[in-house]
């Protein structure tokens, strides 16, 4: 199946250990790889309310071939390839400290309907799998040092974060 989000935005999870790999926003379709028969290593999670529809993989290849929708479809899997790559420089093989700042950036880069609804220890954390302990820690520290503002738990402002540790 494909799913066709129309309005919205959702959470694409890993199966394998619930890890969020990045969120979507529409308009955005997510299963178009018509070489594989199953998509069970991942999962979507509505963030919002969204309207959205869910195809089967062999019609919707029969309205890209019907309507020569090739070029289409090549920019969209160019549009996913570049956010895996960057999701990739920014997650693998970077220090805890790293993958923190990071993902305090990309938090402040959500809307802020998300942003103000969601716990920034949770966010980190649901990206990263690291320890709360540990996150809570250099959250704590970046606050104490006036890098960051967070009001119960939610992070308001970022005024400067430091390179390293």
């Amino acid at each position: 199946m494909s799913f066709i989000l129309h309005e919205g935005s959702a959470g694409v999870y890993r199966t394998s250990d619930n890890l969020l790999i990045l969120n979507i926003k529409a308009p955005v379709i997510v299963g178009l790889n018509f070489l594989e028969k199953e998509n069970n290593d991942f999962y979507l999670q509505a963030r919002q309310a969204i309207r959205y529809e869910i195809v089967p993989r062999e019609l919707l290849k029969e309205k890209v071939i019907k309507n020569n929708m090739w070029e289409s479809i090549s920019y969209a899997y160019m549009h996913v390839a570049h956010r895996f790559l960057e999701y990739h420089f920014v997650s693998v093989g970077v220090p805890t400290y790293s993958l923190i700042r990071n993902n305090l950036i990309e938090l402040m880069k959500e809307n802020d309907d998300i942003r103000l609804s969601t716990n920034a220890c949770d966010y980190i954390q649901e990206r990263t799998l690291l320890s709360r302990s540990g996150i809570m820690k250099i959250l704590g520290d970046l606050k104490k040092g006036g890098h960051i503002e967070i009001k119960r738990g939610v992070l308001m402002k970022i005024n400067h974060l430091p390179e390293k540790y």
